[in-house]
């Protein structure tokens, strides 16, 4: 409970500082490239950090309809997984990020009843990108739209990678699972008959 309560903090600090910085940007002067990227970075992170702790808290993922995690069109997908190279950002974020081989226990423990959670830690994690996702899209064309171009592009960018990279290989992950949960029906049938 105790958790659930910070991490609901967390996520209203980060809202105002969204808030509160979007309301501002207007006013800033910045013309140096380093410190534009700095500021794009945290327009990404303030945003994306709203729906990564209140994910952590609360099952957002159950916003959207079960439909909407399955993958419909999986060649199309495995294609756009390929044509942005998703696999080095994964490599990348084993690398870094998920070198723990606990914190990768988190998603899935290696077990057959793991993929169950794995397809459902998958799922919140796609939510918690796709809805900053679109949002810093938006914000990034606002950005432009006033004159900030540069740290609109920069902002657009940053979330491509930040968001629309986890999006694809959240998919990409679910997609797999399918895959090998209709051999596993395919082979359970042959079994049976």
């Amino acid at each position: 409970m105790i958790k659930k309560i910070l991490l609901s903090i967390a996520t209203i600090f980060l809202i105002w500082q969204s808030y509160n910085l979007l309301y501002n940007i207007d006013k800033l002067a910045v013309n140096s490239y380093g410190l534009l990227f700095f500021i794009a970075w945290i327009i990404n992170l303030f945003i994306t950090g709203i729906f990564a702790f209140s994910g952590f808290a609360f099952p957002t993922q159950k916003l959207l309809p079960r439909s909407y995690y399955k993958v419909y069109h999986p060649k199309r997908l495995k294609k756009i997984y390929n044509a942005l190279r998703v696999n080095l950002f994964r490599q990348m974020l084993l690398a870094t990020l998920w070198k723990s081989k606990k914190q990768r226990k988190k998603y899935f423990n290696g077990k057959e009843n793991g993929i169950s959670n794995l397809v459902e830690q998958s799922m919140k994690s796609e939510f918690g990108h796709l809805i900053p996702f679109i949002i810093i899209c938006f914000v990034s064309s606002y950005l432009i739209v006033i004159g900030a171009i540069k740290l609109g592009v920069f902002s657009l960018l940053i979330n491509l990678i930040g968001n629309l990279y986890p999006i694809i290989l959240q998919r990409h992950h679910r997609m797999r699972i399918q895959i090998i949960r209709k051999r596993q029906q395919s082979t359970s049938r042959v079994k049976h008959s």
